[in-house]
């Protein structure tokens, strides 16, 4: 299954599309990556809308994590919206739900 990452400009942040899954977990780890770190920084909050993502497992977690960890680097929280079910059970049980501050 296919999946991308991609740059929203309203609200600014990253658009999730596919299912995120061991096989392109680091490509679009790395290209999310790439965009968060070309973000301008008065851009106010960022957003990962996560309403294209057709599945949500602890590989998709990974990724997010991998994405906030550059966020915070920025000083910027990054704020999940349309998160999936399964990913928020999932990084609810890993007590890291939290970290996301999720909109649905």
């Amino acid at each position: 299954m296919t999946a991308s990452v991609t740059r929203q400009e309203q609200p600014v942040g990253l658009l999730v599309t596919g299912c995120i899954d061991f096989a392109n977990a680091e490509a679009l780890a790395a290209e999310g990556q790439a965009i968060l770190a070309q973000l301008p920084d008065a851009a106010g909050e960022w957003v990962c809308h996560l309403g294209g993502l057709t599945a949500g497992n602890s590989i998709t977690a990974a990724v997010l994590l991998s994405w906030q960890r550059v966020a915070r680097t920025r000083r910027h929280q990054l704020t999940v919206t349309a998160m999936p079910d399964r990913l928020q059970a999932i990084l609810r049980a890993s007590n890291l739900l939290p970290v996301f501050n999720p909109v649905k």
